[in-house]
């Protein structure tokens, strides 16, 4: 197969309706129907009116569609954009009235990556606040053009929704680090190098899991065990108790998905990231350490590090700086199975139909073949080969033979592994009640760090001040004159001054946390071209963010030390359950109770009636959330998980991915016979999987087992293309007869066939119906013009090349042609 090349052309036509369109982008759809008809149908005016939503479209439908959105009411705050490809965007003229540029625009494929990094569009993009519409020549799977300008609009999104979320998630870690400072009393640092030259296994939730369990079992008193949050409960149930589990993930859902893992806190010890889900670290009734800064301003300098991006990373992090001196990975596969899946079996994962079209990446495992994998755990696999690195007197080693390959990881075979013996009472080490506070401990430990939440409040409270006597000199300035602005400018250098040496820290963490409302601060404008009002205007934007964000930090700060005293009154005496209770039910944290009967058994058995009652209650509550939490797995829409599917297959084709199209095969293998589209998929696949091993005898054969009714233009092109060439010319003329419903572009092929079957009036006005409505079209004339050659009809062959001519007076192959006609008369 030879390079791709683009089958979009310069020929318009004028549909029945009297819209202009290119037959080469839209086929014969507007032939049928108008686009306005075919639009209102397409799309719901739900779908293009959402309030705050960047409307991505894929295609302009030879600017039909542009048009059309261009005449509907928009929203304040939505955005249109429009991504075509870079051929298409030559040959359209569009002028955007000049009240439509702020919210909608036209991008090249080719400028699509830079135009999504502005902060016009990436905003919408990292807070998903974004919908994608496909044109008609987008949505019909059968355009290879189109096909591949999906591909590079939905990948382009995925990166630039994954890239713009590790800056702009920042405020969600520093607000669960604010949240857990009174849970976050004991460093992981209290584990360092308790293991040395021992051996540990760090589980993940890959599909490989499943295949080592009865291993790990067998080899349990020589294993120091990590597993990461939500596997906890079924290593459980199967028998394995987590010796360490690690959670990271700072979402609210992450409670939910680790339901099973809560009731484990009196045989495991749990190690949270500094900025973990809050709703499980103030409820693990167990034993808890934290890595990384208690506090957002405070730099680690002793404490074991949160180390991302995932919490296998954070895990291996920690068995590192535990001593082990080799590490085992198992169920870190990083990448699909063989058979599609994410996840081992029985855990929060979704179904194959819901991933199938989803565009990932691809990897080499450790048995030399290829795999999917999401960019999360690209860059995962980026970050333990970097880790690696920096420790050679590691060895690191995963069981799993289809596992992604990491540099410096190694695949070894279990049965070859060799272990050190871990005593009982080394591995007592690690046993919860080792790392128990006391009530009075823990009550030294709250204080302690509700003085320096006080301290930070006081800091921050001269801050806003000093920020909003900023603003008021940035008030001054715009009206200021040129002899009064000069010392208003110093006293503003006065005050970042004073602000930069006197709290460093904390004035980096507003810089931090409010990344994104400091990056309107920043512009691309020359600086020697500022005006005064431009500097003006940038110094209010800067400090108006300072303001907002200081603000909004103290505020946290304030509930932070709130919480802190209610967990100081949790260890005071005599019992007052209004201290404290109302902070647990304001966070819908009642689990506290379980953990302060724990606690303080005496108080609890001493309790009147109202406050056993209350307590039971909350018990009841703490209960209720399990069940009214659901691990929701998002279905979508089958159709659209279905066409993309088919994009993504055909996109792999297009590309002659071999490995990919197989590994889509092995995925739908075990499904083909349970519905009609999985049917299809799987014999295309497998006729473009044998097309790409040169066997097209049998990619022909793979191909006819789907159902007439069941083929589309694509696929009618990838039979006519494989009989043409194994020289099946009723093959072939059977779907010419058919593909030409869908596109006039193939009436000009149609009759070269026809011709070589001899049935040559056929195929003279097979040419003329096409030439009749493209009359401008120069190679389909020259095509005629050498067919009337071959059929010896000299005096209208070169009527047609003398048409040529007309069009293009230089045309070389025409002028050959007439020359050659004129030496034989």
């Amino acid at each position: 197969m030879t390079q791709h090349q683009s089958s979009i052309t310069n020929v318009f036509a004028i549909s029945p309706f009297d819209e202009y369109y290119l037959p080469s982008v839209n086929k014969l759809t507007f032939e049928k129907i108008d686009s306005t008809s075919l639009y209102n149908d397409k799309f719901k005016d739900t779908d293009l009116l959402q309030d705050n939503t960047l409307h991505i479209f894929v295609g302009m439908d030879s600017g039909l569609l542009a048009n059309y959105v261009l005449e509907k009411s928009r929203p304040i705050g939505a955005k249109y954009l429009f991504v075509e490809l870079d051929e298409v965007c030559e040959l359209l003229t569009f002028d955007i009235p000049s009240e439509s540029q702020k919210n909608f625009s036209i991008c090249a494929a080719s400028e699509f990556e830079d135009c999504l990094s502005k902060s016009d569009f990436n905003l919408f993009i990292v807070k998903q606040r974004f919908k994608m519409h496909y044109s008609s020549a987008a949505s019909s799977n059968s355009h290879d053009d189109y096909t591949k300008l999906c591909h590079l609009v939905e990948k382009n999104i995925q990166n630039a929704h994954f890239d713009g979320t590790t800056a702009f998630t920042q405020k969600t870690f520093v607000q669960q680090q604010l949240n857990n400072v009174s849970e976050n009393l004991l460093p992981a640092q209290l584990l360092k190098n308790t293991f040395k030259g021992k051996t540990c296994v760090v589980l993940g939730g890959g599909p490989s899991l499943d295949e080592h369990i009865e291993w790990i079992n067998t080899n349990r008193q020589n294993l120091v065990v990590f597993s990461v949050s939500r596997i906890a409960g079924k290593l459980a149930k199967l028998g394995i108790i987590s010796d360490i589990i690690v959670t990271v993930d700072p979402q609210d859902h992450s409670f939910e998905v680790n339901e099973a893992m809560m009731f484990l806190s009196h045989q495991s010890l749990l190690i949270c990231a500094h900025h973990a889900c809050s709703d499980i670290v103030a409820q693990w009734n167990g034993s808890l350490l934290f890595t990384g800064a208690q506090l957002p301003w405070q730099a680690n300098e002793t404490n074991i590090e949160t180390i991302g991006p995932t919490v296998t990373n954070t895990a291996i992090h920690i068995a590192e700086e535990m001593g082990f001196s080799q590490i085992l990975l198992c169920g870190v596969d990083l990448c699909h199975s063989k058979a599609g899946a994410t996840h081992t079996v029985n855990t929060y994962t979704a179904s194959l139909l819901n991933t199938l079209g989803n565009m990932y990446e691809w990897v080499e495992t450790y048995n030399n073949e290829v795999a999917e994998t999401p960019i999360q755990l690209l860059h995962a696999i980026e970050a333990l080969a970097e880790a690696a690195a920096l420790r050679p007197d590691i060895t690191y080693t995963n069981l799993s033979i289809n596992a992604a390959k990491v540099n410096g990881i190694n695949y070894q075979h279990k049965d070859s592994i060799v272990l050190e013996t871990i005593e009982p009472t080394q591995k007592h080490l690690l046993s919860p009640s080792h790392f128990t506070l006391s009530p009075e401990q823990k009550a030294i430990k709250l204080t302690q760090t509700n003085i320096q939440i006080e301290d930070a409040i006081t800091d921050f409270n001269i801050i806003i001040d000093e920020v909003n006597s900023a603003l008021t000199i940035c008030k001054k300035m715009h009206t200021a004159n040129s002899s009064s602005i000069s010392n208003l400018a110093k006293k503003l250098d006065n005050i970042e001054s004073k602000l930069n040496t006197k709290y460093p820290n904390i004035c980096y963490l507003i810089k931090f946390y409010g990344f994104y409302e400091f990056s309107h601060f920043l512009t691309t404008q020359n600086i020697d071209n500022w005006t005064q009002n431009d500097i003006n205007i940038h110094h209010n934007i800067y400090y108006q963010a300072y303001h907002d964000i200081a603000s909004e930090l103290r505020s946290m700060l304030i509930t932070a030390n709130k919480r802190l005293q209610s967990r100081i009154a949790e260890h005071k005496t005599p019992i007052s359950f209004s201290d404290f209770v109302p902070q647990w039910i304001e966070d819908k944290h009642y689990g506290r109770a379980e953990i302060w009967v724990k606690e303080h058994p005496n108080e609890a058995s001493q309790m009147t009636q109202a406050d056993l009652s209350c307590i039971e209650q909350l018990k009841k509550n703490y209960q209720d959330l399990f069940k009214h939490t659901s691990t929701k797995v998002v279905h979508g829409d089958h159709v659209t998980n279905i066409n993309n599917a088919f994009k993504k297959l055909n996109n792999l084709f297009k590309h002659r991915h071999v490995q990919g199209i197989t590994k889509m095969l092995e995925y739908v293998e075990p499904f083909s016979t349970q519905e009609p589209s999985l049917t299809k998929f799987y014999h295309l696949a497998k006729s473009y999987e044998l097309f790409l091993h040169n066997k097209a005898e049998a990619s022909l054969t793979e191909i006819l087992k789907i159902s007439d009714d069941m083929l589309l233009e694509n696929e009618y092109q990838h039979i006519i293309m494989l009989s043409l060439n194994l020289n099946k010319l009723d093959v072939s003329l059977q779907y010419l007869e058919k593909i030409v419903h869908f596109n006039d572009a193939y009436l000009p092929q149609y009759a070269q066939v026809m011709s070589i079957q001899g049935q040559y009036q056929t195929a003279l006005n097979l040419y003329l119906n096409y030439l009749d409505k493209y009359p401008n079209d120069i190679p389909v004339l020259i095509k005629l013009g050498t067919f009337l050659l071959n059929v010896e009809e000299f005096e209208s062959a070169e009527n047609v090349f003398e048409q040529v001519l007309q069009l293009e007076p230089n045309n070389q192959t025409a002028l050959r042609y007439i020359n050659n006609m004129s030496q034989h008369q």
